[in-house]
């Protein structure tokens, strides 16, 4: 939960909740009541929150286990492997608006494979 999540990350960085306030340009109260899980935060506190910690406005919220922005997961090496499988799961996929199921990531790969024999059978 985002109440869990700005507390574990505050503690991880060993900052006080004056300190992320002052950042925040909040007060300290504000910052204890989203702890609490009395009040949210709105858009643009979250992406202040996101940028303070370096990490995803996603993450915070829950919908993926990466903490890195997406900007920020730059493969190093242009001949790196990464699985299909892996690049699902790692973002929140959508098409048409609609975030992918695992049902429909699973159909994904089998497309992808079936287009891979198809094209290792023509000659």
């Amino acid at each position: 939960m985002l109440k869990d999540k700005i507390k574990k990350l505050r503690n991880e960085e060993n900052i006080s909740q004056r300190k992320l306030a002052k950042f925040l340009n909040l007060s300290p109260s504000t910052i204890a009541m989203y702890e609490i899980g009395e009040r949210k935060p709105d858009i643009d506190t979250l992406q202040k929150i996101a940028d303070y910690f370096n990490i995803s406005v996603d993450y915070l919220l829950g919908r993926t286990n990466e903490r890195a922005p997406a900007d920020k997961l730059i493969l190093k090496d242009k001949n790196t492997n990464v699985e299909i499988k892996e690049l699902l799961n790692r973002f929140n996929v959508h098409l048409d608006g609609e975030f992918l199921t695992e049902e429909d990531k699973e159909s994904v790969i089998t497309l992808l494979r079936m287009l891979r024999n198809r094209n290792k059978k023509k000659p």
